[in-house]
């Protein structure tokens, strides 16, 4: 629980991943409109919302999570 000075609802750690998450999503959906011509981008614009981008990027940390926990239960018994 939150010291009672602490007021922010985040501490510092949650507010950096929220941070990478964001800008990871923001560049990824970039690349994936400066795929397309000029004339269709305003189109994809609206169909790939920063929203979708944001849930695909948590699916890779999720991917990765998983996999760094295999990899610690791997390493768990002969330690």
């Amino acid at each position: 629980m939150k010291s009672p000075e602490n007021r922010l609802p985040y501490d510092s750690l949650e507010m950096l991943f929220a941070f990478h998450v964001s800008e990871k999503a923001r560049a990824k959906r970039e690349k994936y409109l400066m795929d397309f011509p000029e004339d269709q981008r305003e189109l994809e614009n609206r169909r790939y919302s920063l929203e979708r981008a944001v849930k695909e990027v948590l699916a890779e940390i999720a991917e990765v999570a998983v996999l760094i926990k295999e990899l610690e239960c791997q390493g768990a018994p002969g330690e």
